[in-house]
């Protein structure tokens, strides 16, 4: 068993390696092997190709981030009319905290998805959470009784682009390797930038 989890082990590790230096369209799964110090019998033994081995590297933390966001935004959803107004923009930043610590605590992962999935199902994740941020973006709108919508400040499609601008913006940390506290400096402005639109688009 312990053999078997080792030999697992050097092959996602020299898997992310070899993807994070040359993406996974150039990787190549014959030096992935290579430098695992395996046969490739042994590395279909765990997986059937190459993008098999990406989806094992990036899935938990994909699925991790949404999670989390989409758990912060169900929480926030059912908070009480009154509390939601009072609340939304601290609420949103800290919510912006807890999304950049979780790259940062999974930093590697999150390059990969960012700068190595080309030609991949994970080269449009930032997709996925800004679908949720639009969902409950308007979920808040309607549920205050918000005006943004009805006197034409906010369509559908305008909330889509900024949230699209923002996570691009977020997910810079990771194009540019900020270290923790740089990441934090820059996150901070970026917060303060958007903020200042959403209240004036809301009218909060």
């Amino acid at each position: 068993m312990g053999k078997n989890t080792n030999t697992l082990q050097r092959i996602m590790e020299e898997g992310k390696k070899e993807f994070l230096e040359k993406g996974f369209k150039d990787a190549s799964l014959r030096n992935i092997v290579k430098q695992a110090g395996v046969t490739t019998g042994a590395f279909y033994g765990y997986f059937p190709d190459k993008k098999a081995l990406f989806e094992a590297l990036v899935l938990p933390a994909v699925d991790g981030l949404k999670n989390m966001f989409l758990g912060v935004q169900q929480r926030f959803d059912q908070l009480p009319e009154a509390e939601k107004k009072d609340t939304v923009m601290e609420y949103s930043k800290d919510e912006i905290n807890h999304f950049t610590a979780y790259i940062y605590d999974h930093f590697d992962e999150f390059k990969l998805l960012i700068s190595c999935a080309e030609g991949t199902a994970f080269s449009d994740f930032i997709h996925d959470i800004v679908e949720i941020e639009v969902e409950y973006t308007l979920r808040f709108i309607e549920s205050t009784g918000n005006d943004a919508m009805a006197c034409d400040r906010v369509t559908p499609e305008l909330l889509h682009i900024i949230s699209s601008a923002f996570f691009a913006a977020v997910f810079e940390v990771v194009i540019h390797n900020m270290s923790r506290e740089e990441a934090d400096k820059y996150i901070g402005s970026l917060k303060l930038f958007f903020a200042a639109g959403w209240q004036k688009i809301l009218n909060l």
